[in-house]
């Protein structure tokens, strides 16, 4: 079933209880609140109580400056549901309710603020669109589309735009899977103004009547003359409350001048009539505009993307969502005396205008950060210092305390947070330069454990299905559900058999853990041997059982369609080798994940380099560290990499396409950085036989690598020899029974497979052949030179009379060790004596590419020729300077399979990466 509705007295209190009501019992999985002015206590009393006891997760998001209650008032904000604010340049306005389940959702967008008022005692208007069983309907990918968007639109934290895509996501998910909806009654679309003003995504005129109300009118009467240049009607009614609505009669008389059938009707004042409509007739159909925007030029006629976030200067531009419909039956009251326009007497704009002066300080929000908390800031006065005071007695006064201070420069910052409770009350400070002391609305610790849906703290996270490994090679709608389905367990929060979290705070999960998340069959196939002897676990009840849903894209399966790739059917056995029209989509489908988990891995790594830069001491001087990384976990990844070694057994590479080897690059970084020393803590090390597993795995990877081309040596390919280096360590002490299970055969000619003794010959190749990183010190040592080896750049330890000399010595001493032990280019720094002025090269034959300061100049050095001696006294003529030096620089990162924005953050973190 799927309607859409138009009504007066619709409350999303009341859309909570009919869900209360639902024949099936069914969960209730998200409750998102959206409004301009929020009363927290209000929600607390009325809604948050009972979708939490539905099973939701509740979130809760506001106008940055227009709350209406007090601290101490706010009993489960961030402890019990997500509360937050947004900012923009102007009012954020929209007025939004989504209930979401497993197969059923309920939409509301009208007028009505998350208050008493808004939802209780005002006369408001609700769109409301219905959707259960398998039915969708369009408005759910528009508004998914919308919240997708917005927070790239408007300022909010970090969390909440990971809360609002996974909204979006979820709905995405309930649209796609849906079966096409007839197109019957009333026809319902999504309006905002994020990219286009309404007033432009309204049809042109004429029409033959034009009916409009909102209790906010532009004083001016610019906007009913802009609509009624837009529709053109023939006949005009503007309804007003005497008593409640914001107008100028001045404003709405030159609006209307010279119109023959304009008049004013006035509502009956029994209660405020707070909704806002835009409704015109066109013969006998009527259409009309319903939601947040009321009668003005900051609602109507601009865009949100008309002006920079943070901004405080031009027009207002509010954040605005609606509903556009046609079909629908006259919502403006025919009752009332009506007054021609030219006759409109009075005023009730001077007071009530909704302009107000934005905040200058907003604190968009505060959570838990592992042992610290990150606070957020959307608008701060310029140039004033920032401080952040929390409160653990919910606001009370003589209860604020200063935790510490964001610096000028910043909008977030991370302080200790010692024994602090979720749901305590933070605000930040400042005082102005002309003495104004100026204080942000109150925020609320967040944590999002605390906040989790009802019932998640003692279930287990699974795949959306058993997936077998047939399936998933054999049906490209498995495949696509998969992909789905592990990109968002790639945390693996996983629950122990008594209920606690494992992994929340990066201890590892274990084999056990993981098969409940998992399944017996993909666990197995990610832990092999260790795997094999488990027992045999009991299953949760299917009712409690947390799920993801499906999703397909369109594009995959088109995609699929074109490949020939036949699903097969359930109870059906898939053939040991790919079919033909399997193996392109396999091919496309390992390659993506393959390179999600490389592209995440290396984000991690750029957000903890970051992270380090910016790690700067609290008031007590102990150091607050940034923020965790978090790559895809241990079981996620060695799934994944297994799965590709099936594949390649399977056939789905031709025999002469060795574009697998990329795809195994990339899995290797992935595998690498979940190995990382610092993935965990030290009182919690990764459990010895997953490492001996991981080991083997990465081994077996090398292993392919080694056997269809050079991994060191001038021959090798750059990204093989970096992907030795890399894991060179790994395969030394890799234990080949580790990996027996991915020792396969292969179902097809020439695919690529490996076996026990080629493991165990490429790790005694690993013990033989020195370490480059080692075998670099010592040569740099013998030259009299001491170096670090940070993100690909050899650090020159000290300061130099000459800095270019010094790395031209570096770079000709790294280049030239024996037996090809780095074989591809070289980068160097070195620190200027006195000046602090670094002086960067990268070196490979004939190229070499200087940075000195903010020059950057080219050069070509050909043998016998070397950057020492060429350097020593001076500098030859260059090849290139400036941009084009830059762009020469381009492939040599190639060569080394460097990120170029990782090298640039490198470089641009000194001289603190200079300072030993």
């Amino acid at each position: 079933m799927t309607a859409a509705v138009h009504t007066e007295f619709a409350s999303p209190v009341s859309l909570l209880r009919a869900w209360q009501e639902r024949p099936d019992k069914a969960p209730l999985r998200e409750f998102l609140v959206l409004g301009f002015t929020t009363d927290l206590p209000f929600l607390e009393a009325v809604a948050v109580p009972v979708a939490r006891a539905l099973g939701a997760r509740v979130a809760i998001l506001g106008d940055a400056g227009h709350a209406l209650h007090e601290a101490v008032d706010v009993r489960q904000a961030g402890r019990g549901y997500l509360h937050g604010v947004a900012s923009c340049h102007g009012a954020f306005h929209p007025k939004l309710a989504l209930l979401l389940g497993d197969d059923a959702c309920r939409v509301a967008i009208g007028s009505g603020n998350p208050t008493q008022s808004g939802w209780g005692t005002n006369d408001e208007l609700w769109t409301v669109v219905a959707t259960d069983g398998t039915a969708s309907h369009p408005l759910l990918a528009d508004l998914a589309d919308w919240l997708e968007e917005l927070p790239d639109a408007v300022a909010m934290t970090s969390w909440w735009k990971e809360h609002l895509h996974h909204i979006a996501g979820l709905l995405t998910e309930l649209h796609c899977e849906a079966p096409a909806l007839d197109a019957e009654g009333t026809d319902v679309r999504l309006v905002h103004n994020l990219h286009r003003p309404i007033l432009d995504q309204l049809p042109a005129g004429p029409v033959d009547e034009l009916r409009l109300y909102a209790p906010f009118v532009d004083p001016s009467g610019e906007m009913l003359r802009l609509l009624r240049e837009r529709l053109s009607p023939a006949d005009v009614t503007l309804g007003l409350q005497r008593r409640w609505s914001s107008y100028d009669a001045e404003g709405v008389r030159r609006a209307f001048a010279g119109h023959p059938a304009a008049r004013v009707r006035e509502l009956a004042e029994t209660r405020m009539r707070h909704g806002k409509l835009i409704e015109w007739r066109t013969g006998a159909r009527w259409h009309a505009l319903t939601g947040s925007p009321n009668l003005t030029r900051a609602a109507l006629v601009r865009a949100v993307g008309d002006a920079p976030r943070g901004t405080g200067n031009g027009p207002a531009r509010n954040c605005e969502l609606a509903v556009l419909a046609s079909g629908t039956d006259p919502l403006l009251p025919d009752e009332g005396p009506a007054t021609p326009a030219p006759e409109l007497t009075g005023s009730t704009a001077a007071g009530r205008g909704r302009a107000g002066t934005a905040p200058a300080l907003v604190l968009l929000g505060v959570r838990t950060d592992g042992p610290a908390l990150e606070a957020v800031l959307g608008r701060r006065p310029e140039g004033a210092e920032v401080s952040v005071e929390l409160s653990s007695d919910g606001g009370a006064p003589g209860s604020w305390a200063a935790i510490g201070r964001i610096p000028v420069d910043r909008h977030t910052a991370t302080f200790p947070l010692a024994a602090t409770a979720p749901g305590a009350a933070v605000r930040a400070t400042c005082r102005l330069d002309d003495g104004t002391y100026v204080e942000s609305a109150v925020a609320f610790l967040y944590s999002a454990d605390h906040c989790a849906p009802r019932g998640a703290a003692d279930t287990v996270p699974r795949l959306s299905g058993g997936y077998a490994v047939d399936d998933l090679f054999g049906d490209s709608m498995a495949a696509r559900r998969f992909e789905q389905d592990i990109a968002r367990l790639r945390e693996l929060v996983v629950t122990d058999a008594a209920g606690r979290p494992t992994s929340a705070a990066g201890v590892p999960p274990t084999v056990a853990d993981c098969r409940r998340t998992l399944g017996a069959e993909l666990t197995e196939v990610a832990f092999g041997p260790l795997a094999m002897d488990l027992p045999q676990l009991p299953q949760a009840p299917a009712a409690q059982r947390w799920q993801i849903s499906e999703y397909l894209s369109v594009d995959d399966e088109e995609e699929a369609a074109e490949a020939g790739f036949d699903t097969v059917a359930e109870g059906e056995d898939a053939p040991s080798a790919l079919p033909d029209g399997a193996r392109a989509y396999s091919r496309r489908w390992m390659s993506r994940l393959a390179r999600r988990l490389a592209s995440e891995a290396e984000a991690a790594d750029k957000a903890a380099a970051e992270a380090a830069g910016k790690s700067r001491p609290d008031p007590a001087g102990d150091e607050v560290p940034g923020a965790r990384p978090r790559p895809w976990s241990l079981p996620t990844t060695l799934l994944v990499a297994a799965l590709h070694l099936q594949l390649l057994a399977a056939g789905a590479w031709d025999e002469n396409d060795y574009s697998w080897r990329a795809v195994t690059v990339d899995l290797l970084r992935a595998l690498t950085a979940v190995a990382a020393a610092d993935r965990w803590p030290a009182d919690e090390d990764l459990p010895a036989e997953q490492g001996e597993r991981l080991d083997a795995v990465i081994a077996v990877h090398i292993s392919l690598l080694g056997l269809h081309g050079e991994i060191e040596g001038p021959e090798a390919e750059p990204v093989a020899a970096a992907a030795w280096r890399m894991s060179r360590t790994a395969v030394a002490r890799a234990q080949p029974d580790r990996a027996s299970d991915l020792y396969l055969q292969a179902s097809r000619r020439g695919a690529p497979v490996a076996t026990k003794a080629d493991v165990e010959a490429l790790g005694k190749r690993a013990r033989a052949v020195p370490d480059p990183v080692v075998e670099a010190h010592r040569a740099l040592a013998v030259a009299h030179l001491s170096a670090s080896y940070e993100a690909g750049v050899w650090e020159l330890a000290g300061e130099f009379s000459n800095p270019q000399a010094a790395c031209a010595k570096a770079v000709t001493v790294l280049a030239g060790l024996p037996d090809g032990l780095w074989p591809g280019p070289v980068l160097a720094r070195a620190r200027g004596q006195g000046t602090r002025v670094p002086c960067f090269m990268a070196w490979h034959r004939p190229v070499l590419v200087r940075q000195r300061g903010t020059q950057w100049t080219s050069f070509r050095v050909p043998a016998p020729a070397t950057p020492s001696a060429t350097f020593q006294s001076g500098a030859p003529r260059p090849a290139a300077q400036g941009e084009q030096a830059r762009r020469d620089l381009g492939p040599l990162l190639t060569a080394t399979d460097l990120d170029p924005l990782q090298l640039f953050l490198h470089l641009s973190g000194s001289p603190s990466h200079l300072d030993m």
